[in-house]
């Protein structure tokens, strides 16, 4: 409970700096990426034009990971153990 007002300032913080980042059209390359009629390569065309928006999607899938990984090896405490 104490960390409480932390963790929201934080996340508020974090969201805020995220929003702000998604909403900065000028990191984006002008125009859109060209087409090809290969789905595959008209995805990796998109992603190689949008960099930016790549990178933010594998940090959030790797920061999932993480924390689905340590959710796992979370240890429960019962009163029986105290």
């Amino acid at each position: 409970m104490r960390y409480k007002a932390a963790a929201l300032f934080l996340s508020i913080i974090a969201m805020a700096m995220i929003a702000a980042h998604l909403l900065d059209f000028s990191v984006f390359p002008l125009g859109a990426p060209a087409s090809s009629p290969d789905p595959i390569a008209s995805v990796a065309d998109w992603l190689w034009s949008y960099r930016t928006i790549d990178v933010l999607i594998q940090g959030v899938l790797l920061l999932a990971a993480v924390m689905g990984a340590s959710a796992m090896f979370r240890m429960r405490h019962t009163e029986e153990d105290v």
